[in-house]
């Protein structure tokens, strides 16, 4: 159950990132700590259905987008100009440090 946490978790932090928003700004409109925030963010913390509503409503996603690939399988790359969620946290996350 800790994976899922931590990939659906990973999932929301990617969609934050998308929409330019800060932790801080995401917890308060979520009505939480930033510390609870952070910990959803990487897997301490299951989120609630509840709170996967708020976050679909202010991230304006669909509630799916928390689940795409949360067997373990990856897609199959078509289109080598296509990239992985992971890969794009990964540049969100290197961008953030810049």
């Amino acid at each position: 159950m800790k994976d899922i946490a931590k990939v659906i978790g990973t999932r929301i932090k990617m969609l934050r990132f998308a929409k330019h928003m800060q932790q801080t700004e995401l917890a308060k409109r979520m009505g939480i700590s930033q510390t609870h925030m952070s910990n959803i963010e990487s897997g301490r913390n299951n989120v609630t259905v509840d709170n996967l509503y708020k976050l679909h409503e202010i991230l304006e996603c669909p509630v799916s987008s928390f689940f795409v690939d949360i067997d373990g399988k990856e897609e199959v790359k078509e289109n080598k100009d296509v990239f992985s969620l992971e890969d794009l946290t990964q540049a969100l996350i290197l961008l953030k440090k810049q």
